[in-house]
């Protein structure tokens, strides 16, 4: 028996999942703004829990306007990627990479 998200209900996984990130948005998103878009985008990604396909679209739109808060998001990304659909899984987003420019490392993120 494995132990993965679809053995226990999904607003269980939700809950467990959003109000840490949620709480940790809060605290180290700086900007108003940002963060009442970050908070929204968290919202539609909670309120689609249970309906896989609109996760998805919402799981994409929120680490889009996250790619500035990687550190605090990435955390919570393999708890977050188990409530997408199983085709959708093949690229772990907001992972960094290094890249070259002008023969200097630069930090950069790829976003789903």
């Amino acid at each position: 028996m494995h132990n993965t998200t679809h053995d226990r209900p999904v607003s269980t996984t939700c809950t467990a999942v959003f109000a840490p990130l949620r709480e940790r948005i809060v605290r180290e998103v700086s900007g108003s703004a940002m963060l009442a878009d970050l908070l929204e985008k968290l919202n539609g990604m909670q309120e689609a829990c249970e309906r896989p396909a609109d996760f998805k679209i919402h799981f994409d739109e929120f680490v889009a306007r996250a790619t500035d808060y990687c550190d605090v998001v990435q955390p919570f990304l393999p708890e977050l990627m188990r409530l997408l659909p199983i085709d959708s899984k093949q690229q772990v987003p907001c992972q960094p990479r290094l890249t070259e420019t002008h023969g200097e490392p630069d930090l950069t993120w790829d976003v789903a």
